[in-house]
Order: C-alpha cells, then structure tokens, then sequence
C-alpha cells in the first residue's frame, strides 16, 4: 500500500487551526507533521506534482508511528482557498478526510489584517485596505495574490463547493471557530469521532497564536463588511446546514 497521511486541517486561515494542530498533538494515536503548514500542495507548480516528489512532503511525519497505528495529519490553512491546491491534494489521496474550521467572516477579515500588521505586510489603514483590496490584487495578475486576500479568504461558499466537488461528505468535517473557542473537548470529540482515533481529554489551557484584544474594528468598517458578506454567509450557512449562531452576518 502507498503511504499516504490520512487527514488535512485545510482551513481556514485566523480560524483556530493554530490551536486544533497543537491539540491534536496530544493524542497518543494521532501524529502530525513536524511543523505546522508545510505548504506542499498549495506552492507546487500549477500543473501538478509529479508522484516523485512525495518523498519531500513524507520527510514531514513519522511513518514509524503511522505503522504502528497511529494517524497522520497536518494543518495548512491556505489549502481549502488556494487555486488548484484542493485537486492536488485529491491527486495525493482521493480518499483524505478534511477538516475546515469557519470563523465568522467579518472578524476574520479583521483578525487577517492585523496579522499582516504585526508581521510588516501592510502599511495602509484598515479602510483603505479591505475597499482596495480587488484593485490591489489585480497587480498580482494572473496569478492569484495571497498578501491581499483579507476579504477573498472569508468567501466560504467556493470553497465548499469545491472540497465537495472532489471528496465525499463522509471525508469533510467543517467546525466552526466559535465553538472550538468555546467549548473545546466537544469540538475536539467530533474531531477523534471524525478521525476514528479513542476518545481523549485534552489540555485546552493554553491560547494559541492568540492576538491582543486592545484594536477594535470601526462600526463604519464592520457595517461595510457585513454588507460585502451577507450573500456569501447566508449561503454558508445554507450549504452546511448551519444557524447564524455567534456570527455577526
């Protein structure tokens, strides 16, 4: 039988995959990938990757412990979002079982951009950047621009749409980022069920990748992000099943 890792945290990104990766790493019976985004399947050209080059990815896990039972996993967040990283990923293993953690579209965007902020990718004011964003992203042209995606990436229902396209609903499990927050061990519970790996009580102490609480959005900003969202959020919510719940949209 080839190896093949058996799960992918493929989204989204400031949606709480920082801290469902270092959970998982509690499990006796789950071993994920030397470090956290190992970005093979969304920076390989866009024509594929030829099998071959597998070797470079698997130098990531532990395959002794994969022989020994456990499941293998990692967490890329851009995966679910990025163009043609899905069907690559189906390319790998058609039969992967996915989970994609949603937050709450506006608060995304917001959270995105003052990542950006921190790590000196972005210099203009928040306003200026999500009303820009599109015409800024053109410059990238034809290919698709990661740096100005604070709004791209909370467009959820392309993404969707596209992970059903190529795998089953058995092999997808969406959360969503408020829950995981608030009450760990059930969302952590639906993720062991998901995966077919025991039962286990985790250590939800610590906060991971977690931002100061001092910024505040505007409520003229927040307003406008509400109206750019409310299509896409409603069709989220109808794709999955899903109540408004503590979304703002």
């Amino acid at each position: 039988m080839a190896r093949r890792i058996d799960f992918i945290i493929a989204g989204v990104q400031k949606a709480g995959t920082t801290s469902l990766d270092a959970f998982l790493r509690q499990h006796p019976d789950i071993c994920m990938a030397k470090k956290k985004e190992p970005h093979f399947f969304d920076t390989r050209p866009p024509t594929g990757i030829r099998p071959l080059d597998y070797w470079l990815y698997h130098r990531q896990f532990d395959w002794n412990a994969w022989r020994d039972g456990c499941v293998l996993g990692e967490a890329t967040p851009i995966i679910s979002w990025w163009s043609g990283a899905l069907e690559r990923v189906w390319t790998y293993n058609p039969r992967i079982q996915i989970v994609v953690i949603l937050r709450d579209p506006v608060e995304r965007a917001w959270s995105h951009y003052r990542m950006d902020c921190r790590l000196g990718r972005e210099t203009l004011p928040y306003p200026v950047a999500i009303r820009q964003e599109r015409e800024r992203a053109r410059r990238a042209l034809p290919e698709q621009d990661r740096e100005r995606s604070y709004l791209a990436r909370s467009y959820y229902a392309p993404q969707i749409r596209e992970l059903r396209r190529l795998f089953s609903d058995d092999q997808l499990l969406f959360l969503r980022s408020e829950d995981l927050a608030g009450d760990s061990q059930k969302e952590l519970a639906k993720v062991c069920r998901f995966l077919g790996v025991a039962a286990h009580q985790f250590d939800i102490a610590e906060r991971y990748n977690a931002a100061p609480d001092e910024d505040r959005m505007s409520s003229d900003d927040r307003d406008y992000l509400r109206r750019v969202f409310a299509h896409d959020a409603a069709e989220t919510r109808a794709l999955l099943g899903w109540e408004q719940g503590a979304w703002s949209v």
